[in-house]
């Protein structure tokens, strides 16, 4: 049965996206494919949202997988992963990211070369990873990605889950128990893959299938989602007080030890509040939130194109910081939009993108 609350948490966390990477080009700590003047609202906006906003894409696909595996084959879960997020990975990769990688050159090399010249660049020159200064890059579809190995990597545990026929026992659920399962994520986030924390991501899909997936535990977060709600809001405080008043590179090890399990269980305790909020005030559909729970997925695919391209222009041509993010982040938002409804009609644009029949 369709979850009316997941898709509607995920098509705000999509949408999330469009003032978070506004930001990411007006941040103070970390370079971006273009940027303009640092904004300290941006800043505290990406250290307070970036801890958990992709924990939370996770969780709800892990949520997601639990609904497939309830009508999917193992055989047919495999070949839907494949299609829905591998096939769009590669043409992602392959069309819309070196356009990204083509605007970074441009501002932070002085790239004078046409995009054709700088195509054969990015699959050849040396880079980090992160293609900010140019060269290869998975871009943002490095969520498709991780989220397709983790499907495969997780589907042993999967498998023998749902060969046991055995339930996780629902009745035995309180808040002291969902909110210690934080150690869980806390332990697996030592394993990184490419400075990504491939073994955060694999936890928190994995604590989406087996546990916020039932209905025992949505109920528990529904009725506790004032506490919930009350806990994220004062740690998310007590973090960021953290983060300006504490220098981790000279505090002991013990201290880094029990300020990063801090850290996780803020993650845990915003994403369960998110999920009792949404199940108490989002648990409904209408024609807009339908279009755009089908439109997420692509949108999510072609949007930071869109914000690099529209950016580079937009901070060379207006010079108003306020003007230039309010600017750059509705034009991405309708491009992005207009994208979707170009390709939603052609069957190969929607294969390449991950879209069903």
């Amino acid at each position: 049965m369709r979850k009316h609350y997941i898709d509607n948490i995920r098509t705000l966390g999509i949408l999330l996206l469009f003032p978070f990477h506004t930001s990411r080009i007006f941040n103070s700590f970390e370079s971006f494919y273009v940027v303009g003047k640092p904004n300290i609202i941006c800043d505290n906006f990406i250290r307070i949202s970036s801890e958990w906003f992709m924990p939370l894409l996770f969780a709800i696909a892990g949520v997601s997988a639990s609904l497939a595996m309830e009508k999917y084959s193992i055989k047919q879960f495999i070949k839907e992963r494949f299609l829905k997020l591998f096939i769009p990975f590669i043409f992602g990769v392959i069309l819309t990211v070196p356009i990204q990688t083509f605007f970074a050159e441009k501002q932070h090399n002085g790239y004078t070369g046409n995009y054709f010249q700088q195509y054969i660049l990015f699959f050849t020159k040396r880079t980090d990873l992160t293609g900010y200064s140019g060269g290869f890059t998975p871009a943002h579809l490095w969520f498709l990605l991780f989220l397709f190995v983790i499907s495969l990597v997780s589907l042993p545990l999967i498998i023998l889950y749902k060969k046991s026929h055995k339930k996780i026992n629902e009745s035995k659920f309180n808040l002291w128990i969902i909110l210690s399962l934080f150690l869980f994520n806390f332990f697996l986030s030592a394993f990184e893959i490419g400075g990504q924390g491939f073994g955060k991501y694999l936890s928190f899909f994995l604590l989406g299938y087996l546990i916020l997936s039932t209905n025992g535990a949505i109920k528990l977060l529904e009725n506790k989602r004032l506490i919930l709600t009350t806990l994220a809001i004062m740690f998310s405080i007590i973090r960021m007080v953290m983060i300006y008043r504490i220098n981790f590179k000279n505090v002991s090890f013990a201290i880094n030890f029990l300020s990063s399990a801090f850290n996780h269980l803020t993650t845990w305790v915003i994403i369960l509040a998110i999920f009792g909020l949404g199940k108490c005030y989002l648990d409904f559909s209408n024609s807009i939130l339908d279009y755009f729970s089908k439109a997420s997925f692509p949108i999510y695919i072609f949007h930071q194109t869109w914000l690099v391209a529209i950016g580079y222009y937009v901070i060379n041509v207006i010079n108003n910081g306020l003007i230039q993010f309010s600017i750059i982040m509705i034009l991405t938002f309708i491009a992005s939009v207009l994208t979707y409804e170009i390709i939603r009609p052609v069957p190969m644009a929607r294969f390449m993108f991950g879209l069903k029949k």
